[in-house]
């Protein structure tokens, strides 16, 4: 058994409560609204796979995961018969009206035996028992299909995973590890996207209902006598209190918010700094995947990993850079210019510090040849590159109208982002708390200029500028050739330089820097 599945294995419980939380996950997986926040397919596949190599009895599996699905079911079913108008009135029914329309037609279309089938279609799988408990489906037809549909799933989706876990050795035979470094990639992009378009929006919803609740109680307690006698005996600490608040000001809200964030990743970054020096979880999580990553050698993939990490080295970036300021400076766009011209370069020095600080070593690379030419922490690929493609996203966000083309951009633009993080794991030069946190030190920066930029935008008076005509003030028709001939230029130079690194490194025997 490999490392990684045994330590996975002492994670989990054992006995009658590992059964009991897979039906657990099951049960929360098939119940009305919550089944959606639930990745709970995904967690019974991954429990087959787990049986395949020796956790827990498949057969009990199959009944915990069926039994939970027929429960959810049957409590959905109740929950829509009893309190379904009541229920889809609430504010977090109303979030996701068009899921439940959707499964009504899914309902109306096929009968009772939606019953069956919706248990087989995605995010419809927690609706449709609703649906038909609202329908006033008849118990007993319902019932039947309810336990059909539940033995079915219990046995497919846990059976899906014990078939790939049985060959799993099979699959390393014949395409090496090629298709499981390819199956991680798609887990990260999946992930990735979950993160944008679901926990993120939802962290945002929340976090504007815990502020209209915190607003509400303010103007409560400002009506009280402590608080007015507060304001009246000290005047200038309320209003320096006040101005902190306030949308009025760029020194208000918004810095106040960005001095929060800039916060939490200053703490995250203090944390990883100490938890690597004291060897905590994450140094022995740093030694296991390097083991990991050292076998998952293959030419196409070092081909891909090698031009990934090319993206995020100072030459490539510094190309790049030119063209996004030429692009800004034309559309008259100085300020935003000067941020990142200026956040590059401050970036840069202060990475390069925090290595020098810390002083950490750097873990033996899988490229014999690699010259290693500063500290391993942080990361200094994982940092440029997020600090580089988050400002460029930022910026371009300003001119992207289209909601669904905002959500690609940053999906596209956070992906490249967390391949460059995870080439210089491959290539063997960085731990992986490493790239955590250059990525969390990008945060951090990335945080106070675009603080910086939004008070700017918001508040202009407050941050005097050159006025008039632009530099580069051209028309319209010369400024669009001027930027296709700069970025026809600048992908000549990025081709030739990742075609270089490739001529030099592969195999793997011959140098390229990493910093």
């Amino acid at each position: 058994m490999e490392s990684w599945l045994q330590q996975i294995f002492s994670w989990l419980p054992s006995g009658g409560v590992y059964f009991l939380l897979v039906g657990v996950i099951s049960f929360l997986e098939s119940l009305a609204f919550v089944g959606i926040l639930v990745p709970g397919s995904v967690l019974i596949v991954f429990a087959g796979f787990l049986a395949a190599h020796g956790k827990g009895d498949y057969t009990l599996l199959v009944v915990a995961s069926a039994t939970g699905a027929m429960l959810g079911d049957l409590l959905s079913y109740w929950l829509g018969a009893r309190f379904g108008a009541a229920l889809l009135a609430r504010p977090f029914a109303r979030r996701r009206q068009d899921l439940v329309r959707r499964a009504e037609l899914f309902f109306v279309s096929h009968g009772g035996k939606s019953v069956l089938l919706g248990r087989f279609v995605g995010f419809f799988r927690p609706f449709i028992p609703f649906v038909a408990g609202c329908a006033s489906m008849r118990p007993l037809p319902f019932l039947l299909y309810v336990l059909v549909g539940g033995v079915l799933w219990g046995i497919a989706y846990p059976g899906l995973g014990y078939f790939f876990g049985a060959s799993w050795h099979l699959v390393q035979v014949w395409t090496g590890r090629l298709s499981l470094l390819i199956a991680l990639l798609v887990l990260l992009f999946i992930l990735n996207a979950l993160l944008w378009k679901y926990l993120l929006p939802a962290f945002f919803r929340g976090c504007a209902w815990v502020w209209s609740r915190i607003a509400r109680l303010w103007r409560r307690l400002l009506s009280t006598t402590p608080l007015t006698s507060l304001a009246t005996r000290y005047p200038a600490l309320w209003g320096f209190l006040a101005d902190r608040f306030t949308l009025r000001r760029g020194s208000g809200l918004y810095l106040t918010v960005g001095l929060a964030v800039c916060l939490l990743f200053a703490t995250l970054l203090v944390w990883e700094i100490t938890a690597i020096h004291l060897h905590e979880p994450i140094f022995r999580l740093d030694q296991r995947l390097y083991q990991l990553a050292r076998g998952i050698g293959h030419p196409a993939s070092d081909a891909f990993f090698l031009v990934v990490t090319c993206l995020g080295s100072t030459p490539v970036l510094l190309m790049l850079a030119g063209l996004a300021l030429l692009w800004l400076i034309l559309s008259d766009r100085d300020f935003s210019a000067f941020i990142l011209g200026a956040g590059l370069a401050g970036g840069e020095l202060l990475v390069f510090a925090l290595k020098a600080l810390i002083g950490r070593p750097r873990p033996e690379p899988f490229f014999p040849e690699l010259h290693l030419v500063s500290a391993s922490f942080p990361s200094a690929h994982a940092f440029s590159g997020a600090l580089f493609y988050g400002l460029v996203i930022y910026l371009l966000l300003e001119d992207v109208r289209n909601w669904q083309a905002r959500i690609t951009l940053v999906l596209s633009g956070s992906f490249l982002v967390l391949l460059i993080g995870a080439s210089r794991l491959y290539l063997g030069v960085h731990w992986l708390s490493d790239i955590l946190g250059g990525l969390v030190l990008a945060g951090l920066w990335l945080t106070v200029l675009i603080t910086a930029s939004e008070m700017r935008r918001r508040y202009g008076g407050e941050f005097p500028w050159r006025r008039g005509p632009g530099p580069l003030n051209f028309p319209r028709w010369i400024k669009l050739p001027l930027l296709g001939l700069a970025a026809l230029g600048v992908g000549w130079g990025v081709t030739a330089y990742c075609r270089g690194q490739l001529e030099k490194d592969l195999p793997r025997s011959a140098p390229v820097a990493a910093s």
